[in-house]
């Protein structure tokens, strides 16, 4: 009897009963044998009900895991080939070709890789015309519930890899924040996870990419914030955070906890150089605007010749490759995998002609490289123009006050982070990433200021960063994580109810507490005699009264919440969503523009709802546009 018992409650006996209904249920099932497998996945992980915050959080911390080993691959592919090309051939090139030729030989370089990123994009990838790394990642969150090809990531590293490494002037800290998102987009479509769980595991992946090539996780998480996802929740930034500190700890375990940049120890010498600084913020503001300005006419310029020209478009990386090529001899600096000259200008030791160069030339280059269709991001070609810029300005007020002025580092420093805010528009980010790359204190305040100065000075001279630009080209406005495109031609009148609960401000709150126990509604609207809105009372204000119990004698208007965000019959359906996205409130109250009077409600799920389905209308061309 108790073996009996025993082999019933075996595991083994389990198993072979769980593979017993799964064959049962298959031999009625009508479809293929992938079919099947794919509905029994599905339903393992209805089971599982990963979407619950402690299950996400784990999911989270998988993508810092493999964000982290991605980053490390692709930090080591770029230093092979980068050595291979432009330290291993150039050992033992004087024996192949004659040394006066040597530094001719380095454009074909450039060409080269240029000319296998093209090919890959259009016999591989199959894309139509080159892409936006990081605009492609917003306008996915915006326009597309967060939904990125998935296999993007293995896309974008391959192409990031070559272009970078071969000599291109792009950057590798952006790619590796788009394979990040891309891939944790990819395990959330596998794991069928919700539109905003979606979004905030490519947050995450972000997030980790560019926490660990910059060992920087605080500038990470205020990345995937500020500039991909727009949405300062709690319930987004726990699992971010996990996601950022995870790929930083398996970064630092292979590349080292060191600083990014070695820099010296610099500290503000007085109160009066936050004036230099001040005029630091504003000439790298207008860099900036040079900047996006200068790469987007490059690119521009590749596009009108290849449609008169009629040029296939796996030529037009190779043929920007070689121009960056034939730059880069007399200036090896511009190069994107090497940080050589950021290091010289921090330290003081730059010479000028490399600073003015490299500032004049960094957006040429980067145009030229990345514009052209090749891949790469824009932080590093910000940073060194930033650095040169700044080390420029230093050494002239260093040299006019050196009494009250720090050495010309601490300004390469500052002017590095203000270009790239500029740039950017994400001051915060920036401010964080500097902060940590350089582990300096002393030198957050100066770069704080000149950051917030830059990124105004850069909306104010020029409407467009280096991400909307192209997506409002392409009719994508985008904010807080909305495509305002589409939203602010969405009338609140057409998402609005009139069907909901309201007391007037003189209603006893025992008739009050009698309703909200006999109706699932959690927000009672109050109005006057007039009808005017007078506030809204809340689950919150409800539970206190039901906890203390000392509602009698009380009414609606002693109980209300006043200080309430509200619509108008105005209002479009951005200005609701960006309410929804920074606040708490599951309705806003919709009034006369004329009369204040109550004219209904929005309700959170219904008006975002009504936003995805007209996304829908508008459709994407993600799948064409990946990069």
């Amino acid at each position: 009897m108790k073996k009996s018992s025993h082999i019933k409650g075996s595991w083994s006996r389990k198993f072979l009963a769980f593979f017993y209904i799964l064959f049962r249920k298959s031999r009625y099932f009508k479809g293929s044998p992938q079919k099947y497998f794919r509905l029994t996945i599905d339903n393992i992980l209805l089971q599982l009900n990963l979407n619950q915050d402690l299950p996400f959080l784990f999911v989270a911390v998988f993508i810092g895991v493999t964000t982290g080993y991605v980053a490390i691959v692709f930090h080591d592919a770029i230093k092979i080939f980068s050595h291979f090309f432009f330290s291993g051939l150039e050992a033992f090139g004087p024996s192949i070709l004659y040394e006066s030729y040597w530094w001719w030989f380095l454009p074909l370089v450039t060409a080269a890789g240029g000319l296998l990123v093209g090919l890959y994009n259009v016999y591989v990838v199959r894309t139509r015309q080159p892409g936006h790394g990081l605009a492609s990642v917003i306008k996915a969150v915006a326009q597309n519930d967060g939904i990125i090809p998935r296999k993007l990531w293995l896309h974008r590293t391959i192409t990031s890899v070559l272009s970078i490494g071969t000599g291109g002037g792009g950057g590798r800290e952006a790619p590796i924040a788009q394979v990040g998102a891309a891939l944790g987009s990819s395990v959330a479509q596998i794991l069928k996870f919700s539109a905003d769980r979606t979004r905030t595991l490519l947050g995450c992946g972000a997030a980790a990419g560019l926490a660990a090539v910059f060992n920087a996780p605080l500038g990470g998480v205020m990345f995937a914030i500020e500039v991909i996802l727009g949405d300062f929740s709690v319930r987004t930034f726990s699992p971010i955070v996990v996601a950022a500190v995870i790929g930083t700890v398996v970064s630092r375990g292979y590349l080292g906890n060191s600083p990014t940049f070695q820099v010296p120890d610099y500290s503000l010498v007085s109160n009066t150089e936050l004036v230099f600084y001040f005029v630091l913020g504003v000439l790298a503001g207008f860099s900036a605007v040079l900047f996006i300005k200068t790469y987007y006419r490059i690119e521009e310029w590749f596009v009108h010749i290849r449609a008169r020209y009629d040029l296939p478009l796996w030529a037009m990386p190779a043929i920007g490759g070689l121009l960056t090529g034939l730059v880069c001899i007399w200036l090896p600096g511009l190069y994107g995998y090497s940080y050589e000259a950021i290091d010289n200008a921090v330290r003081g030791t730059e010479s000028w002609l490399t600073m003015a160069g490299i500032y004049l030339l960094k957006p040429v280059v980067a145009g030229l490289s990345v514009g052209s269709g090749g891949s790469g991001g824009m932080f590093a070609p910000a940073m060194k123009m930033g650095a040169m810029l700044g080390g420029m300005f230093g050494d002239i007020v260093h040299w006019v006050f050196p009494a009250i002025t720090a050495a010309s580092g601490a300004y390469a420093l500052v002017g590095m982070g203000a270009v790239t805010a500029g740039i950017m528009r994400a001051p915060l980010t920036v401010i964080l990433i500097l902060f940590e790359v350089t582990g300096e204190y002393e030198i957050v305040l100066p770069i704080m200021f000149a950051a917030v100065t830059a990124a105004l000075i850069a909306r104010l001279a020029y409407s467009h960063s280096m991400e909307t630009y192209v997506l409002e080209k392409e009719g994508v406005r985008v904010g807080y994580g909305i495509a305002l495109s589409v939203a602010e031609n969405i009338s609140v009148l057409d998402v609005m109810r009139t069907n909901y609960v309201r007391f007037r401000d003189v209603t006893r709150a025992e008739k009050i507490v009698d309703v909200f126990h006999n109706t699932p509604e959690s927000n009672f609207l109050v109005t006057n005699d007039q009808n005017e809105f007078v506030g809204v009372i809340r689950l919150d204000e409800m539970s206190i009264l039901l906890k203390e119990g000392l509602f009698a004698g009380l009414i609606a208007e002693d109980i209300v919440k006043k200080e309430v965000s509200v619509l108008y019959d105005t209002s479009k359906l951005d200005e609701a969503l960006k309410l929804f996205e920074i606040s708490d409130y599951d309705v806003l109250p919709v009034l006369s523009q004329k009369t204040s009077q109550l004219l209904g409600i929005v309700r959170q799920e219904e008006a975002f709802s009504y936003y995805r389905k007209q996304l829908n209308l508008y459709g994407s061309d993600l799948d064409s546009r990946w990069g």
